[in-house]
């Protein structure tokens, strides 16, 4: 997937909203980076210093845990498609827009996750 941290597309929002940045149809609001889940994890890993590993579930179960907690199964559904999009790479494409909308760099997963950790640690 290529990630995005939820800061960054609402300053793009903003100036969507506010602004005429658009010329014609949106460019995708992508990361310059895609990472999959096994990448996820082992950052989440050397952020908070603690094993961290995917686990690769069958859709079945997936799909069965949460009706089980009462999702409903409509829902659990819409979940499961996506995950089997991600998996066939319909979320990796990646590209500079969302930077160039901005004018700085997209923050980090490794960036968010950190400071996620920090704020996890405080009293």
């Amino acid at each position: 997937m290529s990630w995005t941290s939820h800061d960054d597309l609402a300053e793009a929002a903003a100036l969507a909203l506010t602004e005429d940045v658009f010329d014609g149809v949106t460019p995708a609001l992508a990361g310059p980076v895609a990472v999959d889940l096994a990448d996820v994890a082992a950052i989440a890993s050397e952020v908070t210093g603690r094993p961290i590993r995917r686990v690769v579930v069958s859709d079945d179960d997936y799909r069965a845990a949460p009706v089980a907690r009462g999702l409903s199964e409509h829902v659990a559904d819409l979940l499961l498609g996506m995950f089997a999009a991600s998996r066939q790479g319909a979320f990796a494409r990646v590209d500079p827009a969302l930077s160039g909308l901005i004018g700085r760099p997209t923050v980090p997963l490794r960036d968010v996750l950190e400071v996620h950790d920090r704020s996890a640690a405080l009293p």
